[in-house]
């Protein structure tokens, strides 16, 4: 059962298991967040890596976080997140887009010194929930200054 005010007006029903991942890369923009994370999984699923230039475009230069946030993690799933577009969003204006792409250079910190820069400035984020990312992220990705880092942080932030 489905208790409803009477003046509840329902959308549109989904339809995403008829819809191609080019068509579901409109939903990670949705308001209402199952359509998002349905639409990131399915296009997971699908693995049509076709869609990859589009995902990047809507991680760029989305314009909710909340779409930009899935489209970065969708790439992840798909294992084409690469560390260019990692740079750029470690420097979104959306502090949930900068620490989830904390997150997601773990796989390539270790290996790929490009980050280094965008990390360090990064480390001088005004909010705590991407510091505390920085922190956990470099320890578990194994960056190589991941001591210096975690000092810095710890010693601007008692």
């Amino acid at each position: 059962f489905r208790i409803d005010h009477e003046s509840t007006k329902r959308g549109p029903q989904p339809r995403m298991l008829d819809e191609t991942p080019t068509e579901l890369v409109a939903h990670l923009s949705h308001p209402n967040g199952w359509w998002r994370s349905e639409a990131q999984k399915l296009i997971i699923l699908h693995g049509d890596k076709s869609v990859v230039p589009q995902l990047a475009n809507e991680a760029r230069s989305g314009e909710k976080p909340l779409g930009r946030l899935h489209a970065l993690w969708t790439l992840e799933g798909l294992g084409a997140a690469d560390p260019g577009l990692l740079a750029e969003k470690l420097e979104d204006e959306d502090a949930r887009v900068r620490a989830a792409a904390m997150r997601i250079s773990e796989s390539v910190m270790a290996k790929d010194r490009s980050l280094d820069g965008p990390i360090a400035m990064l480390t001088a984020d005004q909010n705590p929930d991407v510091l505390i990312q920085i922190l956990l992220s470099v320890s578990r990705g194994g960056h190589p200054d991941a001591q210096a880092i975690t000092e810095s942080i710890v010693k601007a932030n008692p």
